[in-house]
């Protein structure tokens, strides 16, 4: 399965057929095959090193605030499994 978040394109070199997206401070070259009409600011889809789909900023900022909601459970999990370990280890 491939889950795929949202990135905004920072930098289209089309001579060479390329863009730079951004997901969250991270970037991420891919190439434009299969999306030509794609601008500066636009939201993508990335797989596979190909932007594979164009999403309206509505839906991008969705699947965002959807991305952001996931990683905070999971921070959440991540400490209380945390605080599990260090009270079973101080129970030894």
């Amino acid at each position: 399965m491939c889950i795929a978040a949202p990135a905004q394109v920072v930098e289209i070199n089309r001579e060479d057929n390329w863009l730079y997206a951004d997901f969250g401070g991270a970037r991420q070259q891919a190439k434009l095959d299969l999306l030509p009409d794609v601008e500066i600011g636009d939201y993508v889809l990335i797989h596979a090193g190909y932007a594979i789909e164009k999403l309206t900023e509505e839906a991008a900022k969705e699947s965002l605030e959807a991305w952001e909601e996931l990683l905070e459970v999971l921070e959440e999990e991540d400490r209380e499994m945390e605080k599990a370990r260090m009270e079973a280890e101080s129970n030894q």
